[in-house]
């Protein structure tokens, strides 16, 4: 249902609440999601790098199939086993067998295109750059999550993480200009700029979720009230942040000199280990409210949290040779991601129908809507969204005793490229 996430145990992490809430409430557990893209990775030699490891030297060869971009789009989404994955064929040459960006600087314009002399946009993304400047102490989603149930309305989690990870290449002003109008101006610096991040790590969650008294409401009657609390330890191992940029600056006839050698700027922060580590905490909050068939939950994470990175940052002012100097990357305090989501269940003459949506904010804004209908064993769903980028998605299941199968069309925006990728998606659901 284009990634919408419904109400339950499922979303205890965007929202602690749900630990409390009923499962199977709106629609069928979506059980273990399988992971087919790992078939993708190794049955597409464009995105398999078991041969590459085998023989890195073999990447020069002009006759290797693999392409990085279209294992980086993959390996990303290993739910999914993706039928068109981006691919970095579309600057290729076919007459050379090589990716060509043409460059061309005169002294009445720049232009930047592909071998075609198409032109290209310099705004390019690899997902979003969430450094601990624009996330604070948020920490990526987990990689994968063991809940552990305890006494009291209690439990934990573990959990490892792989994320935040964002590369994005964008012009300065004055570059961005000159593109538009095709003009250089004098004595003016054109820069390209690299906004990069990537984080890894351990966590370990505790939390509480209980249901408290219900809440009269007029009109309605009781509803089921819910609330949660969760606080989340993390141990970092590896951390990336930087902004570097690399430019040429025109001469005072709007020219640039050939012998002038490029103007570096910016940092570039790193940890790993031997080399650095992190660690923090933080706080989530939750609560959702059940009546009449209707859920509304609200989760707020990073409520307060507190991040702190060790490693080292190389620095440029001008000059190709960095500085590099031990440095500490921190934040502390409120810093909240928002997650908000809903679902209704509608009993039909044939069959029941639930619709479901959520909004969310976190470094940037997302929402989704999507529905489901049952009929019997089966069921078939739709969902449309946006996040980073238009999205939708097509399901159908089956339901049956003591198990359930799922599968589905996924869709995302192609990184770099930008076209629509498609992916097939599965998860199989076991009950004792």
């Amino acid at each position: 249902m284009a990634g919408l996430v419904l109400p339950g145990p499922g979303a205890v992490y965007l929202n602690p609440a749900y630990a409390a809430f009923p499962a199977g409430l709106y629609g069928s557990d979506a059980g273990f999601q399988l992971p087919i893209g790992l078939l993708g990775l190794l049955l597409r030699p464009e995105s398999n790098p078991i041969p590459l490891l085998r023989d890195p030297a073999s990447l020069s060869n002009e006759n290797n199939p693999f392409d990085l971009l279209t294992f980086y789009d993959q390996i990303s989404h290993p739910y999914a086993f993706l039928i068109n994955p981006a691919s970095s064929r579309a600057f290729i040459n076919p007459n050379t067998g090589y990716p060509e960006i043409q460059i061309k600087v005169s002294a009445s314009g720049l232009q930047v295109t592909d071998y075609q002399g198409n032109p290209i946009a310099l705004d390019l993304s690899l997902g979003t750059a969430r450094g601990i400047g624009t996330s604070k102490a948020l920490t990526p989603s987990p990689l994968f999550r063991l809940p552990i149930a305890l006494d009291n309305n209690l439990y934990l989690d573990f959990g490892l993480f792989a994320g935040g990870f964002g590369l994005t290449l964008s012009p300065n002003d004055n570059l961005r200009q000159a593109l538009r109008s095709g003009q250089l101006q004098p004595n003016t610096e054109y820069a390209l700029s690299l906004n990069s991040s990537a984080q890894a790590g351990l966590s370990l969650g505790f939390g509480y979720a209980t249901r408290l008294p219900d809440l009269l409401i007029p009109d309605l009657g009781p509803a089921k009230l819910y609330a949660g609390a969760r606080g989340e330890a993390f141990y970092g191992l590896a951390y990336l942040e930087g902004n570097p940029s690399v430019g040429l600056q025109t001469d005072a006839q709007g020219q640039f000199d050939p012998n002038q050698p490029p103007i570096f700027r910016g940092s570039l922060f790193y940890a790993y280990p031997g080399n650095g580590n992190g660690f923090g905490v933080r706080a989530d909050l939750g609560v959702a409210l059940e009546v009449q068939g209707t859920t509304v939950g609200l989760g707020i994470r990073n409520a307060l949290g507190f991040a702190r990175w060790s490693g080292t940052e190389l620095s440029w002012n001008g000059g190709s040779n960095p500085t590099s100097a031990p440095s500490e990357r921190s934040s502390f305090g409120f810093v909240p991601a928002f997650f908000l989501n809903a679902a209704t269940t509608l009993t039909l003459e044939a069959g029941t129908l639930f619709l479901g949506g959520d909004l969310g904010y976190e470094s940037g804004l997302f929402a989704r809507v999507g529905g489901e209908y049952s009929l019997g064993p089966a069921r078939l769903r739709a969902g449309l969204g946006f996040d980073e980028g238009l999205r939708f998605g097509l399901g159908a299941g089956f339901v049956g005793p003591g198990f359930s199968l799922d599968a589905a069309l996924t869709t995302h925006r192609a990184p770099i490229v930008g076209h629509t990728v498609f992916g097939i998606a599965l998860s199989l659901g076991l009950s004792f």
